[in-house]
This record gives C-alpha cells, structure tokens and sequence, in this order.
C-alpha cells in the first residue's frame, strides 16, 4: 500500500516524527515560542523539511480543518507519512531478524484511538516487535492515536490483517503461539510460560475478544482483579502483561515508569 498523509499535531511527536524524516511541511501559530519549538525548526532546517509561521487567524483555521483543540496542537501542526504497511510475512521476517523470540500484538476491536495509541507507546518500549491491526472494527491510525503514542507508532511496523483462520494458522506454521486475555480465564498472566515466540491477543475496552478470535488462541490468560472493580483501562493491562514477558525473559527494568506512563497517555494528563 502506498504511503498516505495525514496531519499529527503535538510537539514531541512532531520532534519523533522529523527526526524520522517522515514529514513533509511543518505549520507553527505565531507566537509559539520554548525550546520544543527551537527543536522542531532546527529539525526542519536540517531535514530540509519546509515550515511556515501562520497567524493566529490562518492557524485557527487550520486547526478546524484538522479538528483539534487548542490545548492539543501546542501550537504546531505537522503533515506527514502515515508510514509503510507491512504484509503478514514481511512482519513476520522482520520481527525474526530483530529477536529470537518475537513478540506481536494483535488488537482486536481496539475502539478508541487513545487506547490504541496508548497501547502503541508501552508496546514499542516493551519490545513489541510490531502490531497485528484487523481490517474492520478496530481503530485505524490516526491522528489521535499517534499523538497520544508520543511518536511510538513512527517505531512499530504493522500490518493488516482479515482472514482471521488463514492468517492465524499461517502464524501457527511460522512458529508462533497465540496467547489471548479474558477475565473469565483460569490461568493468570503470572502463570504462562513465555518463552516461545508469541502474539498477545488484546480484544476489545468492553466486550473482550471476539468469539471468532478466541477460537484460534493456543491458551488463555486473565489478571486477577482484587479490588471493587472489575476490569482494567485495556491499554493498562496490555502493559502489565507486556512486562511480565520483560520479566520473564530476563528484561524487567523502566516497569514501573512504563506503566505510569501510559496511565497518563491514557488519561490525558501531562
């Protein structure tokens, strides 16, 4: 698939996205002043990547034409690459060179943008090799979602997939073991051995995976829940399982951080 354009907005991951070279114009309110904003036109001089001051007026308009809110832009506004798709084969080669023992993330009905971003940003610092992102009822990548990934989508190679039995048992041949999460499960997230290559199934903020996806995972695993309520922000959990891989595999360490973090991705704060 050829790549498309898309406006991102934010200023650290409009920094990630021009020091990827994957931007092509970069637009700044007048006024908007710090060193993020010294970065990004120093960036942009180097990538020879063209920027332009708007007036708050022309700015303002821009920003309706891209529908974001005052306090999300920061005052910049970037176009860039959407990035290269992968196929399922070209995901899984790559993945093989980058570890012996690959991790992939399947999202499966990941609705909100911000959860997939958020899931996005603990993924690509928790060594996710890359993401399986469905055809149809899943969140694409968009603006949003890239934002709130902190530029960890310019990072994750990924791949569409819709022929669940095919590409599942292609997986399977390729070595695979296909781990799934529900909190009807018996087995906890503690209790799985991870040491073979895998993709960890993250299904969807309220109903869980789906039945047709279920049907393929080789086990099932919950976290148990000892408080009042009963489920976790997805993105939150996703961590939590990531890094018990980490953990397992002989990799613990920034856990703690890493998991705030995407709680304040999460939640919107800074």
């Amino acid at each position: 698939m050829e790549n498309l354009d898309f406006y991102i907005f934010g200023r650290k991951p409009i920094i990630t996205a021009l020091k990827a070279g994957t931007v092509s114009k970069v637009f700044i309110q007048h006024g908007a002043n710090g060193p993020e904003i010294e970065e990004i036109l120093s960036l942009s001089r180097r990538k020879h990547v063209p920027s332009t001051v708007y007036d708050r007026k022309k700015f303002k308009e821009l920003t309706r034409q891209v529908s974001v809110s005052e306090e999300t832009h920061q005052g910049v506004i970037a176009l860039k690459s959407i990035g290269r798709e992968y196929t399922l084969d070209e995901l899984i080669d790559l993945a093989y060179e980058n570890s012996s023992l690959p991790l992939l993330l399947f999202l499966d009905g990941i609705q909100d943008p911000h959860n997939f971003g958020a899931i996005a940003r603990t993924a690509e610092v928790g060594g996710v090799n890359g993401l399986l992102i469905p055809t149809s009822k899943n969140s694409p990548i968009t603006p949003v979602a890239y934002k709130t990934s902190a530029g960890a989508l310019e990072h994750l190679p990924h791949c569409y997939i819709g022929n669940f039995p095919q590409d599942f048992s292609h997986l399977k041949e390729r070595g695979f073991w296909i781990v799934g999460t529900d909190a009807a499960a018996e087995d906890s997230y503690t209790s799985f051995s991870y040491d073979v290559p895998l993709i960890l199934v993250i299904g969807n903020e309220g109903e869980g995976m789906r039945p047709a996806i279920r049907k393929q995972c080789d086990s099932i695993i919950k976290i148990p829940l000892l408080g009042h309520i009963d489920s976790l922000n997805v993105s939150v959990a996703a961590g939590i399982i990531i890094f018990e891989i980490l953990r397992q595999r002989g990799s613990s360490s920034n856990l703690g951080s890493t998991i705030k973090d995407t709680y304040h991705s999460t939640h919107h704060l800074p």
